[in-house]
């Protein structure tokens, strides 16, 4: 999107959307009218958005309905364009009073991106080195109401405690000896689950990153991707009758 003159194209490097949303290499952008006020977007197949529905509320995955788009509060046009370091925005054009830029397109104006998502990891991953996510404020919230995040996170934990007693999740207090946390990847996004410490279980794991409750209390456990945002706090969801733990602002 270097030039005005081209109507589509790939990205040729990881480009900010927007509230520390990331949009991957490769993917394809095109406009969709003649005035350029708005493009949609197709990820790379390795990837998916995180979408919310602004009027119901609903956060879905989907590898479609991504989109920007600029609109003009007063007559005129605006233009989307990508700027360089500091990623999708508007320009003014022919538009005589203020650009507004959103993170959803006409096709689908209800939803809105709130986050890219690695479509490979679609199962708790204990490899975190893998491709990451990007998700907004917004969307971290979100993340943990979509349903294939749910269902994997309830599979990962009846698997962990089928035939081992589970800690009192509700009480958040775990006795050191007997439990773990551990860093898994879901989807790309960074959460923290509650194992148990076995010696037979973790030999099954030997890549599993864990850490004593200790560690996880310490004031530096959590760090920010943002990087004018030193520290990050813990903190928690409840997923039937389990808890995960996550790192926010």
């Amino acid at each position: 999107m270097k030039s005005l003159e081209l109507k589509e194209g790939f990205l040729e490097e990881e480009t900010l959307l927007g509230d520390n949303i990331y949009l991957p290499e490769g993917t394809r952008w095109s406009y969709t009218n003649e005035q350029k006020n708005e493009v949609i977007f197709e990820l790379p197949k390795e990837y998916i958005f995180l979408l919310k529905n602004v009027e119901s509320g609903e956060y879905i995955l989907s590898n479609k309905g991504g989109g920007y788009s600029c609109s003009c509060t007063g007559g005129g046009n605006c233009q989307v364009f990508s700027f360089e370091n500091l990623g999708f925005g508007c320009l003014q054009n022919t538009c005589v009073d203020s650009c507004i830029g959103s993170m959803n397109s006409a096709k689908e104006p209800n939803l809105q991106i709130v986050g890219v998502l690695n479509a490979n990891n679609d199962m708790l991953d204990a490899n975190i080195s893998q491709k990451k996510a990007s998700l907004s404020s917004d969307g971290i919230e979100g993340f943990f109401k979509v349903d294939e995040v749910k269902n994997e996170i309830k599979r990962t934990y009846d698997f962990l405690y089928e035939n081992i007693e589970k800690p009192d999740f509700e009480s958040g207090i775990y006795n050191p000896d007997q439990y773990l946390y551990a860093k898994v990847l879901l989807y790309g996004f960074e959460i923290g689950v509650i194992i148990p410490n076995d010696a037979g279980l973790l030999k099954l794991l030997p890549n599993l990153n864990t850490y004593s409750f200790a560690d996880v209390k310490s004031s530096s456990f959590c760090n920010c991707n943002d990087e004018s945002q030193e520290k990050c706090n813990l903190k928690k969801t409840e997923i039937s009758n389990y808890t995960t733990y996550y790192c926010n602002d």
